[in-house]
């Protein structure tokens, strides 16, 4: 069973699982510039099925934690949004050590964004 955090803004509660928060802290690292490259490289990289990603990235997208560019939209980036980054930040002293030492060894760059 999967823990989830509730997030309250003031428009609404989020409930976020820890599958979302890795995808959260992963696009933080800001390693994939579109939704497609960082669906293969994560589906790959931590065994997750790509549509489960796909899925998960839509869910985010709707809730104002990510944005990207969906069929028929101007060419965005994928990024976290201010809500996506409060969220991030929030988050960062609960992401237990070894997740976080796990996607820093899996991730393609040493660099590391830290917001806050």
């Amino acid at each position: 069973m999967q823990a989830l955090t509730k997030f309250m803004d003031n428009s609404e509660s989020l409930r976020i699982s820890d599958s979302d928060m890795e995808i959260i802290y992963a696009i933080g690292l800001n390693e994939y510039p579109t939704a497609t490259e960082f669906v293969v490289a994560f589906s790959y990289r931590y065994s997750k099925s790509a549509s489960g990603v796909w899925y998960a990235l839509k869910k985010l997208k709707k809730g104002g934690i990510v944005d990207f560019t969906e069929k028929g939209e101007g060419q965005k980036p994928l990024g976290l949004t201010e809500k996506g980054m409060q969220v991030l930040r929030s988050e960062m002293t609960t992401i237990a050590p070894k997740q976080q030492a796990r996607q820093l060894v899996n991730a393609k760059s040493s660099k590391m964004v830290i917001y806050g």
